[in-house]
Order: C-alpha cells, then structure tokens, then sequence
C-alpha cells in the first residue's frame, strides 16, 4: 500500500490535478498509458480509440497542466510524448502502476 501522504503539496495543487485527471476517462487513459513508456499521440488514439486530432487536444491540455512533455519537439510528425514528475506522481497516486 502506499503512503499518499507523501504525494500532498502543502497549496493542495497537487489534489487538484488528481481531479483534473479523474474528471476525464481520456485523461485518465493516456495517463496511464504514458505511465511505463513513451507514445505518439497516433498510439495513443488506436489504443483508447479516439481519433488523433483529439488526443492532440488532450495532450496540449496536458502539457498546460504540466503533466506530460513532448520528448520530441523539433520533430512535426510522430512527436513522443512523456510523463512529467508531475504527471508520474499523479499516476502512482491513481495507483495506475498497479493495473
């Protein structure tokens, strides 16, 4: 069991990212698919079934909340996207790591 007392920041801010995931099934699947490796935004959209320009729109929301990078930035297609330390943490406190 973890500790998730650990994951807390003192402002909350950290609560309400968890929200911010929990409140979108997408967000919550890319999330967790990013968890382990890096994916263009095209595997992300096969694997939860959403089309791309889509996932493109949830990972640019993602980036602003500073949960996911692009790895890849000078690259125009095919760009890898990651979790950030943020966007980890988010993860092993949705117990992500454990599915």
């Amino acid at each position: 069991m973890i500790d998730k007392s650990v994951f807390m920041d003192s402002d909350d801010k950290f609560l309400e990212l968890v929200a911010y995931v929990k409140a979108s099934e997408y967000r919550k699947e890319i999330i967790r698919f990013l968890l382990y490796d890096l994916k263009t935004p095209k595997e992300i959209g096969d694997r939860i079934d959403v089309r791309t320009n889509h996932i493109s729109n949830i990972l640019a929301d993602l980036r602003r909340q500073d949960l996911v990078i692009c790895a890849t930035p000078n690259v125009r297609k095919g760009r890898l996207y990651k979790l950030t330390e943020k966007g980890y943490r988010v993860a092993k406190f949705m117990n992500f790591d454990s599915d």
